[in-house]
């Protein structure tokens, strides 16, 4: 345990917490006891003591007190099996999200046993925040991450804070049943989705799936989000299972394969990341990663494990360059991305979308 004073305030501000990874005269990553990490460059600390006692991560309890401290006045807390959730809403539907929260718990560790990645339980519940009104959402995200815009977003998994959180998508916390809730999700498919997605973002950088603010490439984090996410309104908790063909992404693989805009992009989102932040190439490079994604899954699970693998031996704060992800591509599944492009165009335009 260490004590960790920065510059810039007055008096210090002082973080205490584990050191997770450091980069000589360069950076600190710090880790507090309720899971948050902070990346601290070696010119703002000021000084550094070693503590007696031992890191320990807080209890369910300690961060259920820990997230009340964090929103305003007005939040609850309701616990899970895995989850510790903080919410102003209706119990009703916080405890729907709950369950689907626990759903896609289950459904996870069963995937990755099917395709026999070694994953671990999480080390303490995950917290996850419920906002009633988007008003409130937009407040908590603009303060936990000022250069974000999170404009016509219903939910977000923050890697540094280690929470998800999450609008109440009914929008009226008057509604109590839980058909209704129901009733009213099953309109808003894409909005259920990025409840699922952002689901298993936490549960990949807590089960040593990926490394916390290590060089993650977009494609992969988001691919696998999005092999997960794809809602199924005939289940009781309006998704069922990973693997299901997602109605936005497999025709905009469809539509891009026979504008001929597939070639050589796969290669550029192993590379690169730069066109999942590019807002006029973000569409296309999702397609891409949804679709690469589900064609390894289902064509290549041993180069995924082997992929996988490497993931998880990832270090904070050290990145690779566009040649070394693509060798580690290549390594793992056999063959360049140009290589597999016409069996992965054609596996696409087999799929159909789940109904």
């Amino acid at each position: 345990m260490w004590a960790i004073s920065i510059a810039g305030e007055s008096p210090p501000h002082v973080l205490t917490g584990r050191i997770v990874a450091e980069i000589p005269h360069s950076a600190v990553l710090l880790e507090e006891p309720n899971g948050r990490q902070h990346q601290l460059a070696t010119t703002k600390i000021t000084s550094r003591t070693e503590l007696s006692q031992r890191f320990v991560l807080f209890t369910p309890e300690e961060l259920a007190a820990d997230l009340l401290q964090q929103v305003p006045a007005g939040f609850e807390i309701a616990e899970t099996d895995h989850y510790v959730l903080c919410s102003n809403s209706s119990s009703e539907y916080v405890d729907f999200c709950g369950r689907l929260l626990e759903s896609v718990f289950s459904q996870y560790f069963r995937f990755m046993s099917e395709l026999r990645i070694s994953v671990q339980q999480p080390a303490q519940k995950l917290p996850v925040v419920i906002f009633a009104s988007a008003a409130e959402f937009q407040t908590f995200a603009l303060q936990q991450h000022p250069e974000i815009s999170f404009a016509d977003t219903p939910g977000y998994f923050s890697v540094s804070d280690n929470q998800t959180l999450l609008l109440d998508l009914t929008g009226d916390r008057s509604i109590r049943s839980r058909a209704n809730i129901r009733r009213v999700l099953a309109g808003k498919p894409l909005q259920v989705a990025t409840v699922v997605h952002e689901a298993v973002h936490q549960l990949s950088f807590n089960t040593g799936l990926q490394v916390r603010m290590a060089d993650n490439p977009l494609w992969i984090s988001e691919g696998l989000a999005m092999y997960f996410e794809t809602p199924s309104v005939r289940s009781t908790w309006l998704w069922s299972r990973p693997g299901l063909v997602n109605p936005r992404h497999q025709p905009a693989f469809v539509k891009l394969s026979k504008g001929h805009q597939v070639s050589g992009g796969i290669t550029s989102i192993i590379a690169s990341d730069a066109a999942f932040l590019n807002a006029s190439d973000m569409a296309a490079a999702y397609a891409k990663a949804w679709g690469l994604t589900h064609y390894l899954v289902r064509e290549n699970k041993t180069g995924m494990q082997a992929y996988f693998q490497r993931i998880a031996q990832r270090r904070p704060m050290v990145g690779l360059t566009a040649e070394e992800r693509i060798q580690e591509f290549q390594d793992a599944f056999g063959k360049s991305p140009d290589e597999m492009e016409e069996e992965l165009v054609s596996y696409i335009r087999r799929q159909r979308v789940s109904r």
